[in-house]
């Protein structure tokens, strides 16, 4: 979907060597996942077994840059693989991400004087801030 993997390469613009991959695995199936510094799987649908250890579905796994991982489905799986170069520290704060704090407290005083867009089909609902 994005980036560069199994010798292909997506053709969306991207800033950072980039990995963003979806897949379908029969049961036994087994997948080489592409190597990169940072890489987080998630299984959308089943179950498969990545180094000796379970994922369950709506599970996300974090890997070590270890290169050469194989995965294997345990049941009809659906996963995403994204990942890439590091892009530094990041800070989280509910459903804000960015480099910098005041970002994040300038991003929470907008979410709450709801200066962000409204969801297209979602006018009636509003999640208040957290805490």
């Amino acid at each position: 979907m994005m980036g560069t993997a199994f010798a292909a390469a997506s053709p969306v613009k991207t800033f950072a060597d980039t990995l963003y991959i979806e897949a379908w695995l029969k049961p036994g199936q087994k997948l080489t996942l592409p190597d990169a510094e940072e890489r987080g799987l998630y299984v959308a649908k089943g179950k498969l077994r990545a180094g000796g250890t379970e994922v369950p579905e709506y599970s996300m796994a974090v890997l070590a840059a270890h290169e050469g991982v194989t995965v294997e489905a345990i049941e009809d799986t659906r996963l995403a693989l994204v990942g890439g170069e590091p892009l530094g520290r990041r800070f989280i704060e509910w459903n804000f991400v960015s480099s910098r704090k005041e970002r994040i407290e300038q991003a929470k005083d907008d979410w709450q004087n709801r200066r962000f867009p409204i969801v297209p089909g979602d006018k009636e609902d509003y999640i208040p801030l957290p805490g």
